[in-house]
C-alpha cells in the first residue's frame, strides 16, 4: 500500500494542475446544489397545503390556528432525490475519470504529463466531459437510482407508522440496497479508470478491467486495497485539527462566534472546512492510486522502462506482501 501510495503521489505531484481541476468541478457541484435547493423550495411551495382552524380560547373568544404541511407526492420526492444524487455522482466520477486519464498518460507517455498544466490534464478533461460523458452519466445513474430508493426506504422507516412486519421488510430492503450500492460503487471505481484510460463505454470498461484482474489473479489484491480507508481517516484527522484551530480562534476573538453558539460553532465550522478541503484533495490521491493499480496490472513493462526506481520499489513491496499473486 505504501509503494502504491508513493507512486500515486508522484503522478499527482507531476501534474498538480489536476487538483485545481478537481476543485473547479466541486465548485460547479455546489453551484448546482444551490440551484437544486431553489427548485426544492419551489416544489414544496407549490405542493404545500395550509389548513386554517378556529379553536375556542378564554371563554367566548376564539383563536385561529394555521397549519401548513408540504404534502410532497412520492413522484416529486423520487425525482428530486434522483436529480441531486445523480448530479453529485456525475461530478464525482468526472473527477475520477479525469485523474485516471492523467495518471495513465503519466504512466505510458511521461513527456505529455510532466508539468503542472500538462497536455494530459487538458486532454483528459476534454475527453471526460465530451466523448466519455455518456458513460459517466450512465454508471452514475445506476448508483443514483439505488441511493434514491435507499433514501425513500429510510424515510419510510423513520415514519413511525410501521408495524413489526413492515419495519422488518423495510430493514431488509434497506440492507439489500446498501449491499448493492457498495458493490456498484466498487465496480464503478475501476470501470471509470478504463473509461479515462482508453475511452471505452461504461459496460465495456467494466468487463475489461474485471477480466484484467481475473487473468492476473489479483481479485484478492484489489479487495485488500486499504488506501481509501487510510485517506478517509487522514481527512478526519485534518478536520479535527482544523476544528482545534477554530477553538483557538474563538479564544483569541470571542466576538467572531458568540452570536452563533460560541466554541461549538467555531469548532464545527472549522472542522467542516478542513474535512471538505482535505477530502477533495485526498480523493485525487485515491483515484491516482487506484489508477496505478490498474496500470501496474496492465503494463508493468512500460512502468519499468519509464520509472525504474518506482517500479523496483513497487515490485519489491508486492513480492513481499503478495508473493504468490503478483506474478513476478
Amino acid at each position: 500500500a505504501a509503494a502504491n501510495l508513493n507512486t500515486g503521489l508522484t503522478a499527482v505531484k507531476g501534474n498538480a494542475g489536476v487538483i485545481v481541476v478537481a476543485y473547479c468541478i466541486i465548485v460547479a457541484s455546489y453551484v448546482y446544489l444551490c440551484v437544486w435547493m431553489v427548485a426544492l423550495v419551489g416544489v414544496y411551495d407549490k405542493e404545500g397545503l395550509c389548513d386554517t382552524t378556529t379553536t375556542p380560547a378564554n371563554g367566548s373568544e376564539g383563536g385561529t390556528t394555521t397549519t401548513c404541511e408540504a404534502n410532497l407526492s412520492w413522484g416529486y420526492f423520487f425525482l428530486l432525490l434522483l436529480s441531486v444524487f445523480w448530479s453529485q455522482q456525475v461530478f464525482q466520477n468526472t473527477i475520477h475519470t479525469v485523474i485516471a486519464g492523467v495518471v495513465s498518460t503519466w504512466w505510458f507517455v511521461p513527456e505529455d504529463a510532466s508539468s503542472c498544466c500538462s497536455v494530459a490534464i487538458k486532454d483528459s478533461f476534454v475527453r471526460a466531459t465530451t466523448s466519455s460523458f455518456g458513460s459517466i452519466c450512465f454508471g452514475s445513474l445506476l448508483v443514483a437510482i439505488i441511493q434514491t430508493l435507499r433514501a425513500m426506504v429510510e424515510n419510510a422507516r423513520n415514519d413511525g407508522d410501521n408495524n413489526g412486519c413492515e419495519a422488518f421488510l423495510l430493514c431488509l430492503v434497506d440492507c439489500l440496497l446498501s449491499c448493492l450500492e457498495d458493490a456498484l460503487e466498487y465496480f464503478n471505481k475501476f470501470a471509470y479508470i478504463y473509461v479515462g484510460m482508453y475511452g471505452y463505454s461504461y459496460i465495456e470498461a467494466g468487463k475489461n478491467v474485471i477480466n484484467l484482474f481475473k487473468q492476473r489473479g489479483w481479485t484478492i489484491i484489489i479487495a485488500d486495497n486499504l488506501i481509501s480507508n487510510v485517506l478517509t481517516l487522514f481527512a478526519f484527522i485534518i478536520g479535527m485539527l482544523t476544528g482545534c484551530v477554530g477553538l483557538v480562534m474563538n479564544e483569541i476573538e470571542k466576538s467572531w462566534f458568540e452570536d452563533y453558539g460560541g466554541a461549538a460553532s467555531a469548532f464545527g465550522f472549522a472542522f467542516l472546512i478542513g474535512i471538505v478541503i482535505s477530502m477533495i484533495t485526498l480523493s485525487v490521491v485515491d483515484s491516482s492510486v487506484n489508477t496505478v493499480l490498474v496500470c501496474f496490472a496492465e503494463a508493468p513493462a512500460e512502468f519499468e522502462q519509464n520509472y525504474p526506481e518506482l517500479s523496483s520499489e513497487m515490485r519489491d513491496a508486492w513480492r513481499e506482501v503478495y508473493p504468490a499473486e503478483c506474478g513476478f
